[in-house]
């Protein structure tokens, strides 16, 4: 059991930070929805602190199967090869961890979702916006406007 008690440990810390990474990403999906794109910004930002911190914890998880010889074993066959006192403690913790892991890729892909129709919507704004370059001028006459003037421009 003693060996595993630093892999216990690590497995502790992801789900620790899955708990921190989910309200942020959260907030992110609820920004994008409300077309805050601050928002958005800000929390991606934070995403990406996390994003090293779970890079370090991958290492160190990495670093763990090592030590104890599992270097390339899925969780389940962890559980299968520890002894029966680390498995009874590992078994919860992995349910645990699953669960934030697919609760924050559902969240982190309709964020993504969301932002995508909003750039949709954007890109589709600015197709339409270009589309229409042609003014009127004050006596009504069309002005296509391809010779780049701006209706708001005056010659001095």
């Amino acid at each position: 059991m003693d060996e595993f008690t630093g892999f216990i440990e690590i497995i502790r810390d992801l789900i620790a930070l899955f708990e921190n990474m989910i309200p942020v990403e959260q907030e992110k999906l609820d920004a994008a929805v409300k077309n805050r794109v601050s928002f958005v910004e800000e929390c991606m930002h934070k995403e990406q602190a996390f994003i090293l911190q779970l890079k370090g914890l991958e290492q160190k998880r990495e670093s763990a199967q090592r030590h104890l010889n599992m270097e390339n074993c899925t969780f389940r066959q962890i559980l299968e090869s520890a002894p029966e006192e680390a498995a009874a403690v590992l078994r919860p913790l992995f349910d645990q961890l699953s669960s934030q892991v697919q609760l924050f890729r559902s969240i982190s892909d309709n964020a993504r979702d969301i932002i995508e129709v909003n750039l949709h919507v954007i890109q589709s704004a600015i197709a339409a916006d270009s589309a229409v370059k042609s003014t009127y001028s004050a006596s009504g006459k069309k002005n296509d406007n391809q010779d780049g003037k701006h209706f708001t421009s005056r010659s001095v």
